[in-house]
């Protein structure tokens, strides 16, 4: 049976992953308690493919983004679902399935690995707010450039602080295939938006002008995270909660250093600090502390960091968010 200290935890990273999820939701226009997350720039696929993971903690969230998503799913790119989720675990798509079904069911997309449709009745709350508005900075690009490889490559060059990157890169980032990647920055080339430096058997890319272009897409957020990273960690975190109550303390020590492992890149891309490493038990009372404390601060919005506040960036360059490194 679980400690009551056990169950506390479990439902407290339960509720800031929910309000993390909310926050990310409420920018889309999702109807909600408030807003606390104008500043970050919010990313739908993986948003949507994390909600469905969670789906059966909030009967609310769910319909609230099942609404979102059967009125905007013209937003959304099917590509990016699709190529998100093969590399999702099976808890994840089983929670999936349905979601999609349900989406399908209501709308006119046709969104990959649906099962069944849920039992549903439209709320019509859901009102996309306007695209001007920095937290929704990738959704007018969308609309800008259009649903596809080349927003979401100009998106990865434009927030990336390095200078140049290739078309392997750009493709784990955007969640577009290497070619269609490749063939993209080839037309953007040639249109003078890129240029191109073929060096070690392989062409890297930049934007000719960054500045130009940032003041052409408009208002930005301080805060542009890899959502895919992001969520990545979020899911071992709860993992781990929810381990608690099923494994004694040695078995869930061993469980708790493999996942640790599993994450350090993504935290590295994020340039989040991790737990730090202890001998024995006390790595897991190490663990809780910071996952905790993680979980607190971005369900508040507050972008975890080990280095000092520096002054602000445009597009949320600086070096302590590198939370648009591609995974």
């Amino acid at each position: 049976m679980p400690t009551s200290r056990t169950s506390e935890s479990k439902r407290n990273i339960r509720e800031l992953t929910l309000a993390l999820c909310w926050g990310a939701w409420a920018e889309l226009g999702v109807s909600g308690w408030g807003r606390t997350h104008q500043d970050w720039a919010v990313d739908p696929e993986p948003l949507i493919v994390f909600t469905a993971t969670i789906s059966d903690w909030d009967a609310r969230l769910r319909d609230e983004a099942l609404d979102w998503c059967i009125h905007y799913w013209r937003h959304v790119s099917h590509i990016r679902l699709r190529n998100i989720l093969r590399v999702q675990s099976d808890d994840v798509l089983e929670g999936w399935g349905p979601f999609a079904a349900t989406v399908n069911d209501r709308s006119g997309t046709r969104w990959p690995m649906a099962t069944e449709a849920l039992p549903y009745k439209a709320t019509g709350r859901s009102v996309l707010r306007p695209l001007a508005e920095p937290s929704l900075i990738l959704l007018r690009m969308r609309a800008i450039f259009g649903l596809g490889a080349r927003s979401e490559i100009l998106r990865y060059l434009l927030f990336n602080p390095n200078d140049r990157a290739p078309a392997s890169v750009i493709s784990s980032f955007t969640n577009y295939a290497k070619r269609n990647v490749a063939d993209a920055c080839e037309a953007l080339v040639q249109a003078g938006i890129l240029s191109a430096r073929f060096a070690a058997n392989r062409y890297s890319y930049r934007l000719e002008n960054r500045r130009l272009l940032a003041t052409f897409i408009g208002a930005a957020p301080s805060v542009t995270p890899d959502w895919n990273a992001l969520f990545h960690i979020v899911e071992v975190i709860v993992r781990v909660s929810s381990l608690e109550r099923e494994m004694a303390n040695p078995a869930l020590l061993v469980e708790v250093h493999d996942l640790h492992r599993d994450i350090e890149q993504d935290l590295d891309l994020l340039a989040i600090p991790g737990p730090q490493r202890r001998r024995g038990a006390e790595f897991l009372e190490e663990w809780n502390g910071w996952a905790q404390q993680l979980m607190g601060d971005l369900a508040s919005a507050n972008w975890p960091t080990s280095e000092p506040e520096q002054e602000s960036e445009p597009l949320g360059a600086q070096t302590r968010r590198r939370a648009i490194s591609g995974r």
